[in-house]
């Protein structure tokens, strides 16, 4: 039995019927029946250590049906997923994320997991697949949680929830878990202070907070500050360098423990495909692919691992 602070179980509870609560969008009804008839696939069997992957029987009038519903719900950001014979074929190819991630040497057995910004669950289905008790993932945007419902139509675990939510909306003083996770998001900040002292309050003690983040070359001092876009994304607020994260860092009580190598962003990790077909990475870059449209360093990645102090 999962057993998280009352507040957190409590706002479970809000959801159990109704995974969308009280929000309104008029593609609801539409995303409804998309789920409601998907076909279900027979002796299924799972693999989420090796990918995301549900192999079983299903007949080809199924398997067709399956992906045409899929494909109304672009577009995918995270993948991939083989779901039967239906090949999701996402924007980011999330597994090499998730190889990165895994080479920190990160221990996910048994833990209570609490995702923000999550995407469509493609990091929580994971975790899963790495023996996580529980996973909450926290994710607004309705598009994402429809993919999510999809997803688990087929995987069919009870260990993994998704709530509509922002992590500013919840101001709960349960210290129910023992990862957090924020990946791709403190970017997105106005507040990037504030955002690591809501995600670290929810950590019990000797809890870890894992940060996925662009990082930008030391010679912009704290921060990169774009003036409007950056790589065509907008809303990224500020890019810190190594110096500004680190003093990021030790103001919200937290330090490192943990840093992974700094990765550029390439063609092969992130693109348009069938499943995602606007624009992607390339169309963020100039036409030597050494800078973005804006003339700002291209993507870097970087992964930490966070305790307090």
């Amino acid at each position: 039995m999962t057993v998280l602070g009352k507040n957190w179980m409590d706002l479970l509870k809000k959801f159990d019927s109704e995974p969308y609560g009280d929000l309104k969008d008029k593609r609801i009804e539409a995303w409804k029946e998309i789920i409601t008839n998907l076909p279900q696939i027979e002796s299924s069997k799972l693999d989420l250590e090796d990918g995301i992957i549900v192999q079983g029987n299903w007949n080809k009038e199924d398997e067709k049906k399956a992906k045409e519903r899929l494909l109304r719900l672009i577009p995918w950001r995270k993948g991939p997923f083989n779901i039967g014979n239906v090949f999701i074929d996402a924007e980011w190819r999330s597994n090499m994320k998730w190889d990165r991630i895994l080479g920190l040497n990160i221990e996910f057995e048994g833990k209570n997991i609490l995702d923000v910004g999550s995407g469509n669950g493609y990091y929580g289905f994971r975790m899963l697949g790495k023996k996580a008790k529980f996973v909450i993932c926290l994710e607004p945007n309705l598009s994402h949680l429809t993919q999510f419902l999809a997803l688990n139509h087929f995987i069919k675990s009870k260990n993994i929830r998704m709530i509509p939510k922002r992590i500013e909306e919840i101001n709960f003083s349960d210290k129910s878990f023992d990862l957090v996770l924020s990946m791709g998001v403190l970017y997105h900040q106005r507040n990037p202070e504030n955002h690591l002292s809501l995600l670290s309050s929810n950590l019990k003690e000797g809890g870890q907070l894992i940060i996925e983040t662009l990082i930008a070359p030391d010679k912009y001092g704290e921060a990169l500050v774009p003036e409007k876009n950056y790589a065509n994304m907008p809303n990224v607020r500020f890019v810190h360098t190594k110096k500004g994260l680190n003093n990021l860092i030790k103001k919200t009580g937290l330090r490192i423990l943990k840093t992974g190598s700094s990765v550029k962003t390439s063609l092969e990790e992130q693109r348009s495909t069938k499943w995602m077909p606007f624009r992607s990475l390339v169309d963020g870059l100039n036409e030597d692919l050494d800078k973005t449209v804006e003339g700002l360093p291209t993507p870097n990645r970087v992964v930490l691992v966070l305790i307090k102090s």
